[in-house]
């Protein structure tokens, strides 16, 4: 068992290593190893924690499972090992291609500490090296499918005042306002002249799929163009009863550029409200306004 456990901690200290060093051609190809040395430490500790507290016991684990199999043990194990590292994407999400790769570098590392006295087979490696590189390819198109069908996005249907050009803001979870209308799969925000908006709508979060509108009084629409709209920050702020969530966007009628829609107006005119001004005008604490 201490030779068992001496290997599979090799394989984790090998596969935790040489993840990071082969991300460091990337970055210095891309950017200059200088300035990600950082993220490649990051990268290392977090490899380490994770190879130590779930590879190694998932391996012993694997070993156990596969330890009567005589046949396919190498296709069966290493299944196994990118399966487990695959299934990180319910924890780490995106990242799990970190996961899927250290697995697959400590997979080898045991197999190769396993085998190294073994005769050299080239056709037993091109052959398990097939298999090994579909499984991987599975893995990573798995994942690609299932983040894309547990991705969040946002369907939120703003309906801004046609006079109204500048900053909105949006304070989400207002237990007194009433339930928001719908506008198909989207909840509508009614934005008023003052450029707010309160709603009982909890806040939305992923990849934003809203749609901006401004309307006249005779309830006239005009669709906003997606690069006059710039989405800017979100946070929260709390009275002593309660907390409040906000969005702010910016949104214009000329000149829209995709400098605008990625940066905003920088330098332009903020004649909007503050968080804290709107919610004591609607009687929802004291902020000093």
């Amino acid at each position: 068992m201490s030779g068992n456990l001496s290997r599979k901690i090799d394989s984790a200290l090998f596969s935790a290593f040489l993840l990071p060093g082969l991300l460091s051609f990337y970055f210095i190809y891309d950017y200059g190893f200088s300035e990600d040395l950082f993220i490649l430490l990051i990268i290392l500790f977090f490899t380490l924690v994770g190879n130590f507290f779930y590879a190694i016991p998932v391996s012993i684990l694997i070993d156990w499972i596969t330890k009567s199999i005589r046949r396919s043990q190498f296709f069966i194990s290493g299944f196994l090992h990118i399966f487990f590292g695959f299934i990180t994407i319910f924890i780490i999400e995106r990242l799990n291609f970190f996961a899927i790769t250290c697995a697959v570098l400590f997979f080898l590392s045991e197999e190769w500490q396993k085998r190294k006295k073994n005769p050299f087979n080239w056709i037993i490696v091109i052959k398990n090296g097939v298999v090994l590189v579909g499984i991987v390819t599975l893995a990573v198109y798995s994942s690609f499918l299932l983040e894309k069908w547990m991705e969040k996005e946002t369907y939120e249907y703003y309906l801004i005042p046609a006079n109204y050009e500048g900053e909105v803001t949006v304070i989400y979870n207002i237990k007194e306002e009433p339930v928001a209308k719908k506008m198909g799969k989207y909840n509508v925000i009614q934005v008023n002249d003052h450029g707010y908006a309160l709603t009982s709508l909890r806040q939305a979060e992923g990849t934003i799929k809203n749609k901006y509108y401004f309307v006249d009084k005779n309830g006239e629409k005009v669709k906003i163009d997606e690069k006059c709209v710039h989405i800017g920050s979100s946070g929260s702020i709390s009275n002593d009863e309660q907390e409040f969530h906000f969005l702010n966007l910016t949104v214009k009628k000329n000149g829209c550029t995709d400098d605008f829609y990625i940066n905003g107006n920088m330098y332009g005119e903020n004649h909007s409200l503050e968080i804290e001004e709107i919610l004591q005008r609607e009687g929802l604490g004291d902020f000093g306004y």
